[in-house]
């Protein structure tokens, strides 16, 4: 389409010459080549039966948890639920959502709950032939909502894939109580940001107390804890946590990927234990090949081993699941990045704003991409875009390239402003700026600080093309023997 929009401009208005196209090529979508024995399914999020009396943590949990369910199997390809709202925000309509995530089947569904009992609907509608394929009304004693979550979940199967194996029950059972408190931290931990992840752990604990043996709620918990120790602060601190409760939930049921992918997330970024996370990762990956969260996670552990071609592979596998996700487009736009390859990150990245946005990690390796391709005033147009965001980890990234690009004295201000905050900014970001003015001594101290806190987010001078270039002929990367890296994990 791009080639053929810069060919009609360049022709004379005077004159409208016939333009064509043909294809010369079997023409199919990577999902479609790798999903051809798996049904593609998108679930809805469900509405509520009465406005007055709605209940979001009710309606996201059902949703959640059928996602989950489903995602488990092997014959199915289940969409994301945070890129169905998406879609779904965009089209108002369960067909047309269906056609926009590229999916065989649409669940939609209602949810009310009235004193201890709960109504559940449902339709599964063919998107191909806009038809209800299957439809149910379920009026149960709110205790019994598992059991409603399993039948949904055997009669779709049922429908559309009779030949998979429904499995076991999908979700721990708890008390009303607990799986209440649960639901409404899944809200909170599902939006992603500082406040609301703080706002999640105190109803994490919550459910906890109410049923201290409820797995999914211990996984939820060490999701909170690895979202803080990403962001620097008291990093020690949040992945012990982290790993406590991953173990814990692991412990009440084996099963769990969030848990699993967990474990091998706190090998990589606090044990710093390379072979055992390349271990967990492989592992849960192959148990679980229809989770996008697990494939980007494996992929973004495998951008800071050097391990590129694996990155990029295995964030495309990640893309034909979540297509539309921003996140795992901004994922595979790092992967290639890190690659070497900036003119695929640049086009993968600018994806991700199409379908986001102001995305700020979209404007952040694009900035990094641009800045690897030469485009210095684009990159810092770009990492100012993200710093726009409130990140607190992406001004330093931006006064490095500042500094690199021989804007020293838009960058001088940011570092001083570093250097006052004292504890409260991470060594790290000070350590890329006194590295971006060529201070090698001052980053030294720093990045030896990061090596001692154990701060994973120092893989960068073993990956990231910017900083391995402006660290080269340094003595930098000699701070890196202490860690033990690879040259490349193997696959």
């Amino acid at each position: 389409r791009k080639a053929l929009a810069a060919c009609a401009s360049t022709l004379s208005v005077t004159r409208v010459p016939r333009v064509g196209y043909r294809f010369i090529g079997d023409v199919e979508s990577p999902a479609s080549a790798r999903d051809e024995n798996r049904h593609r399914i998108a679930v809805l999020p469900f509405l509520a039966f009465d406005e007055e009396t709605r209940d979001s943590a009710l309606e996201s949990g059902m949703a959640e948890s059928l996602v989950s369910r489903l995602s488990n199997l092997a014959g199915f390809v289940v969409r994301p639920l945070a890129s169905v709202r998406q879609v779904v925000a965009q089209t108002g309509d369960p067909v047309a959502a269906g056609v926009s995530l590229d999916v065989e089947s649409v669940l939609a569904g209602r949810i009310g709950q009235s004193e201890q009992r709960v109504r559940v609907s449902f339709e599964l509608l063919s998107v191909k032939r806009n038809e209800v394929l299957l439809s149910r009304v379920f009026n149960e004693s709110l205790a019994d909502i598992f059991e409603v979550q399993d039948a949904i979940c055997d009669e779709v199967v049922r429908e559309v894939s009779p030949r998979v194996d429904a499995g076991k029950p999908g979700a721990e059972r708890t008390s009303v109580a607990a799986y209440r408190a649960y639901l409404e931290g899944r809200l909170f931990l599902g939006r992603f940001t500082q406040h609301d992840v703080e706002r999640a752990v105190p109803l994490f604990e919550t459910s906890l107390d109410e049923d201290p043996a409820y797995a999914p709620a211990w996984a939820s918990l060490a999701e909170c804890h690895d979202f803080f120790g990403t962001t620097g602060a008291n990093a020690r601190q949040h992945y012990r946590a982290a790993k406590r409760a991953s173990t814990r939930a692991l412990n009440l049921d084996d099963g769990l990927p969030e848990a699993k992918c967990m474990q091998a997330k706190i090998a990589w970024q606090f044990d710093w234990n390379w072979g055992r996370a390349a271990s967990l990762f492989s592992a849960v990956a192959g148990e679980f090949p229809n989770r996008a969260d697990v494939l980007i996670a494996y992929s973004d552990f495998c951008c800071y081993m050097k391990d590129e071609e694996q990155s990029v592979e295995l964030a495309k596998r990640a893309l034909d699941i979540d297509p539309v996700s921003p996140w795992v487009n901004t994922l595979l736009a790092q992967a290639f990045h890190m690659a070497g390859r900036d003119d695929e990150a640049i086009m993968q990245g600018e994806r991700a704003l199409d379908l986001a946005p102001g995305f700020p990690f979209a404007h952040f390796f694009l900035g990094l991409s641009y800045f690897s391709s030469g485009d210095y005033s684009r990159a810092i147009s770009e990492l100012e875009a993200a710093v726009a965001s409130g990140r607190p980890d992406f001004p330093a990234a931006l006064a490095t390239l500042l500094a690199l690009s021989g804007e020293t004295d838009r960058a001088r201000p940011m570092l001083e402003a570093m250097i006052s905050a004292g504890d409260q900014v991470p060594p790290f970001a000070r350590a890329l700026t006194y590295m971006g003015f060529g201070d090698y001594e001052s980053a030294a101290t720093e990045f030896t600080d990061c090596v001692e806190q154990r701060d994973w987010h120092i893989l960068a001078l073993h990956a990231e093309p910017v900083l391995v270039n402006a660290a080269k002929g340094t003595a930098i990367p000699e701070i890196l023997d202490a860690l033990s890296l690879p040259e490349r994990i193997p696959s």
